[in-house]
C-alpha cells in the first residue's frame, strides 16, 4: 500500500497540473502584466532609468533559466536546479526593491538641504520656480533628477501644483508629499516664502530625527528576527556535519521533505510577522 504522504504529494501534484492547464494561460498573462507594471513603476517612474519593462522582464526570465540549467548541469539534480531557479526568481524583485529603497533613503536625506536652498533663494528675491531651477542646477544625486523632471513638466505647460503632485506620487515618500502639500498651501494663502520653507525644513528635520530614534530602538528586534531565522539553517549544517546520513533523510524521504517545507513556511511567516510589527510608521 502506498505511503499516505506519497498519496498526498501525488494528489497535490495532480491538482496543481490541472489548475495550471485550466487557468494557466490567464494566470500567466496576469502575472506577466503585474511584473511589467512593477518594473515600469520602479525603473522608469521612480528610478528614471529608460529601460523597457518588457526588456527587464525578459532579462529576468533569462537569468532564472540560466541559473536553473547551470545548477542542474553541475549537480545533476532536477530538484536542486528547480530550487535554485525559484530563488533566482526572487532576485530581480529584491534587487529592484533594494535600489528603490536606497534611492528613497537618499532622497529623504537630501530634502532638508534642498529646502534650505529654496529658502535661501527666496530670500535672494527669486520666485518658487526660479528657486527650484537653482536647486536643480546646484544639487547632485536623485533630488536633482526629481526636480529636473518636475521643471520639465512645468515648462511643457503643466500647472506647478500638478507637477509637484506628480513628483510626490512618483517618489512615494510621505516627507515629500508633506513638503509639496505645505508649499501648495503657502502658494494659496501667501506669506513669506523663505520663512515658510524654513518651517517646513525644521518640521522635516524633527520627523527625520524621530524616525532615526525609532530605528535605533527597534534595530535590536530586527536583528534578532534575522538571527532566529538563520539559526535553523546553522543547526541543520551542524547536524549534517555530525550525522550526514540522518540529515540526508530529510531531503530524500517524502516525510522529511514535507517537514522541511512546513518548517520553512513557519520560519518565513514568523520573520515577516516580526518585520511588520517592527515597521513603525510615523
Amino acid at each position: 500500500m502506498p505511503h499516505p504522504i506519497l498519496l498526498l504529494a501525488s494528489l497535490l501534484t495532480f491538482v496543481s497540473i490541472y489548475m495550471f492547464v485550466r487557468c494557466g494561460s490567464a494566470w500567466s498573462l496576469a502575472v506577466i502584466a503585474r511584473q511589467e507594471q512593477a518594473y515600469d513603476r520602479v525603473l522608469r517612474r521612480q528610478l528614471l532609468i529608460e529601460i523597457e519593462p518588457r526588456t527587464a522582464l525578459a532579462g529576468s526570465a533569462a537569468l532564472i533559466l540560466i541559473a536553473g540549467l547551470f545548477t542542474y548541469l553541475i549537480t545533476a539534480s532536477f530538484l536542486v536546479g528547480f530550487l535554485v531557479a525559484g530563488i533566482a526568481m526572487l532576485l530581480p524583485n529584491l534587487v529592484v526593491r533594494h535600489l528603490e529603497a536606497k534611492r528613497l533613503q537618499k532622497l529623504e536625506g537630501q530634502l532638508v538641504d534642498g529646502l534650505t536652498t529654496l529658502a535661501s533663494a527666496a530670500r535672494a528675491g527669486l520666485n518658487l520656480v526660479q528657486s527650484m531651477e537653482l536647486l536643480e542646477r546646484n544639487a547632485v544625486g536623485p533630488i536633482k533628477q526629481e526636480f529636473g523632471q518636475l521643471l520639465r513638466e512645468y515648462r511643457l505647460g503643466m500647472d506647478l501644483n500638478q507637477a509637484m503632485q506628480n513628483t510626490s506620487n512618483r517618489i512615494g515618500s510621505q516627507l515629500y508629499r508633506l513638503t509639496f502639500t505645505a508649499i501648495q498651501m503657502h502658494r494659496l494663502r501667501g506669506g513669506d516664502s523663505a520663512e515658510s520653507l524654513d518651517r517646513i525644513a525644521e518640521s522635516i528635520r524633527d520627523i527625520s530625527r524621530l524616525e532615526g530614534k525609532l530605528d535605533a530602538l527597534t534595530s535590536q528586534a530586527r536583528y534578532q528576527a534575522i538571527f532566529m531565522a538563520m539559526m535553523p539553517v546553522v543547526f541543520l549544517i551542524l547536524l549534517w556535519s555530525i550525522d550526514p546520513q540522518g540529515v540526508g533523510l530529510l531531503f530524500s524521504e517524502p516525510a522529511g521533505r514535507m517537514l522541511l517545507l512546513g518548517v520553512t513556511v513557519i520560519i518565513v511567516t514568523a520573520f515577516i510577522w516580526i518585520r511588520k510589527i517592527m515597521a513603525v510608521d510615523i
